[in-house]
């Protein structure tokens, strides 16, 4: 087990470096000469062919890319991604301030959207054809038809404007939370009962799970103990490779909900073509789906015994 992490994480190191190096190429990737940019954002002047030059020497632009992008991953190896040319503050101070409000949003609509889709994509296996079964399939139909950002609007509409019963924009309680996380979360619950659904269905029609029944077990105990286990591996495999979805949809629920995330941080930065910030915040968010996989790789020798890619 502890080689098959080892190189697990040996493996890691190459892709950790893709996503380094795509990060620090947005600077060049945008038409235009980035010194500028930092001339307009940052100093409000006119950039004049002078002071482009001047500039260009004093942030290190007129060194080859190469020198400039290891420059930059040195900086970014001890917690430096620079300062932002908007704010004129450290970017990972910027950061740090609008973290926990989406770390708040993030696993409030993660905890939401799982324990539905699994609870109704169980429920909807076990009662195939049934009623519920039919509103379980109508209900995910919905949720991928309708744009999240129209939904948010839709319920801003109709409970803040209409019932005035929920705040519709900003950053506070749980009442601020409840509308963002409905809108969050509803399309990647629908997603996620169809494949739950799909997943025990399938394993639900094995002979071990006739056996089972066979020998008296109850239904829920047959789902629980037998087929839910056998289904983990398709389903967290699904799940941890949507959380990039997830990450992405954050980005239009908190500019329609005014919340103060990372996510209106990204848009805020590239309007305002601040490029250290997202320099930063794309390897950040490169850097946590390669982890993410990287759990769930390492997962899958917990839940089955029988995988080890080679060992």
């Amino acid at each position: 087990m502890l080689r098959y992490i080892a190189r697990r994480l040996l493996q890691v190191i190459p892709t950790l470096f893709g996503v380094s190096f795509l990060s620090f190429s947005l600077l060049y990737l945008f038409p235009g000469d980035p010194a500028e940019f930092l001339a307009e954002v940052r100093y409000k002047i006119e950039p004049t062919p002078e002071i482009v030059e001047r500039i260009r020497k004093q942030m290190g632009f007129d060194k080859p890319f190469l020198v400039q992008y290891l420059h930059w991953l040195s900086n970014v190896l001890r917690g430096n991604f620079g300062t932002s040319w908007t704010e004129g503050k450290p970017v990972m101070d910027l950061i740090m301030q609008r973290l926990p409000a989406s770390a708040e949003l993030f696993f409030a609509t993660f905890a939401v959207s799982v324990s539905f889709a699994l609870f109704l994509g169980m429920i909807s296996a076990i009662y195939k054809d049934k009623a519920v079964d039919h509103f379980c399939r109508i209900f995910s139909l919905l949720g991928i038809s309708i744009p999240s950002f129209w939904l948010g609007l839709i319920l801003i509409w109709i409970f803040s404007v209409k019932l005035h019963l929920l705040p519709a924009f900003g950053y506070g309680g749980i009442e601020h939370m409840i509308l963002p996380v409905l809108t969050w979360s509803f399309s990647f619950m629908a997603i996620k009962t169809r494949f739950v659904r799909s997943c025990l269905l399938e394993v639900l029609s094995q002979d071990y799970i006739v056996t089972a029944r066979a020998k008296g077990l109850s239904e829920r105990l047959v789902v629980l103990r037998h087929a839910l286990r056998n289904a983990l591996i398709p389903i967290i495999t699904y799940f941890s490779l949507s959380i990039h979805h997830l990450i992405i949809g954050s980005i239009m629920v908190e500019v329609v909900f005014s919340w103060p995330g990372l996510g209106s941080l990204l848009v805020e930065s590239v309007f305002e073509r601040d490029f250290p910030v997202v320099q930063a915040l794309v390897f950040i968010s490169g850097v946590l789906f390669v982890f993410v996989n990287l759990v769930v790789d390492i997962l899958y020798a917990f839940i089955d015994p029988r995988i080890r890619y080679g060992d």
